[in-house]
């Protein structure tokens, strides 16, 4: 049997709080108060123990995994823990519930894993591939989650990463997601990744949709005109991208690309598609009834992807705001965005 272990010293655990300051230990039992309902017993008993129980030591990490199962030629060497990597951040600068733009240490466990029936899946269902957006118009983007309990959404400021991601009573993951869309400069297929600390527009998306799972959030004021990549970014309650329990499957994410043109022609379309997007929500009701929906979209898109041939003749016409979309870019990069 393993026997109990402690943390080093009680200094460092007294540093740690004294690291928190005003800000992480209240916030960290808010969170526990606000989710301990959901973790099923978890744990939640043991919640300001100093000390490693034996019933949570994880024999896995005891191993670097160059034996035994799955072991193959090529692999990297897991780091290995007798006690669960307890002091792993000892020394460090600690992320304790901040953006920290330099770096930092979390050590806080990952948490609570659904099964395998319960991951998480997401489609974009406005803009879609290559749809055509009139530039500087609001329009709302759609996206349809399945497996989250979404509207849970942590302060950011001072709770980032600062508690484990829990389940709901259904088992699957209480959280949220976020949409953000990236200019990709002269073409929607470039060869070089756009700069992840740059954005035209980012979203925290926390209320809880229609209820089934389509969520949604308006892009007030629009895009200039130019060439797009829109993507969710789905996470637990504290902001963190959501863990799933095996390694091959579908992504928990989406993203799609689209253009916007000064005086674009594909109003009624866009209309026609937002919809559709309701429909899909109903849809999401019935289960696979949604993917009869979405592929009666895809009938409808190729249509428009006529359309949007013949728009392509004029393509660089809509590019004649290039000069001044930087400038529109930075207006709309500082209206209140939240993580």
């Amino acid at each position: 049997m393993v026997s109990k272990t402690f943390l080093s010293a009680a200094a460092l655990f007294t540093l740690a709080l004294a690291q928190n300051g005003n800000g992480g230990g209240g916030n960290n039992g808010g969170n526990q108060g606000n989710n301990g309902g959901n973790q099923g017993g978890g744990g939640g008993n043991d919640a300001d123990s100093t000390t490693l129980s034996d019933n949570a030591i994880q024999t896995g990490s005891f191993s670097d995994g160059s034996e035994g199962l799955g072991a193959e030629d090529g692999q990297a060497l897991s780091q290995t823990s007798q006690n669960n990597f307890i002091n792993e951040c000892a020394g460090k600068t600690l992320t304790n519930g901040l953006q920290i733009t330099d770096g930092s240490c979390n050590g806080i466990p990952m948490g609570n894993i659904p099964a395998k029936n319960n991951m998480i899946s997401s489609i974009i269902t406005f803009p879609q591939n290559g749809d055509e957006v009139e530039a500087e118009q609001d329009f709302t983007i759609s996206v349809q989650t399945q497996n989250l309990e979404a509207g849970s959404f942590t302060n950011a400021d001072a709770t980032y990463y600062a508690a484990p991601q829990t389940l709901n009573d259904q088992g699957q993951v209480i959280g949220h997601t976020h949409v953000t869309v990236q200019d990709l400069g002269n073409s929607l297929n470039p060869s070089q990744p756009p700069d992840p600390t740059q954005f035209a527009f980012f979203k925290g998306i926390n209320d809880a949709g229609n209820g089934q799972g389509l969520l949604s959030a308006d892009v007030a004021g629009g895009l200039p005109a130019g060439n797009y990549r829109l993507c969710t970014m789905t996470s637990a309650s504290n902001h963190q991208p959501v863990l799933m329990p095996v390694a091959q499957r579908g992504s928990q994410d989406d993203c799609t690309k689209f253009t916007v043109a000064a005086g674009g022609g594909n109003n009624n379309n866009n209309a026609g598609n937002n919809g559709q997007n309701g429909q899909n929500g109903q849809n999401g009701q019935n289960g696979q009834n949604g993917q009869n929906g979405q592929q009666g979209q895809n009938g409808q898109q190729q249509g428009q992807n006529g359309q949007q041939g013949q728009q392509g003749q004029n393509g660089q016409k809509r590019r004649r705001m290039a000069s001044d979309k930087r400038s529109r870019l930075a207006r709309i990069a500082t209206r209140d965005f939240v993580a």
